[in-house]
């Protein structure tokens, strides 16, 4: 029998393999993110990392929810996305971001 991972067994999937289709870059500066629905609102973060589909952010917005869509704009670049995840840790939170 054929196992699609090299190395040995580990009950967690996501240690044993990689599941990213592009590779990431970690990134850093300043980030404006606004919307318009259900209320407008702009709110400051903190670039983590970006790929060719997308990016990471740090924040302390509790109104990040996935399936909202945003406006972003840094100086490295401005653009809509869609928020496709949020955890919360410790009362931090980091958002991963679709580009649409």
């Amino acid at each position: 029998m054929t196992l699609p991972f090299e190395g040995p067994f580990t009950a967690d999937r996501r240690q044993n393999r990689e599941r990213r289709a592009t590779a990431r870059t970690a990134a850093e500066g300043a980030l404006k993110i606004s919307f318009q629905n259900p209320a407008p609102a702009t709110i400051e973060a903190e670039w983590i990392e970006s790929s060719a589909t997308g990016f990471r952010a740090a924040h302390s917005s509790k109104a990040l929810e996935p399936g909202l869509e945003v406006s972003y704009a840094s100086p490295r670049g401005s653009g809509r996305a869609r928020v496709i995840w949020t955890h919360v840790l410790d009362r931090h939170r980091v958002s991963g971001f679709l580009l649409l």
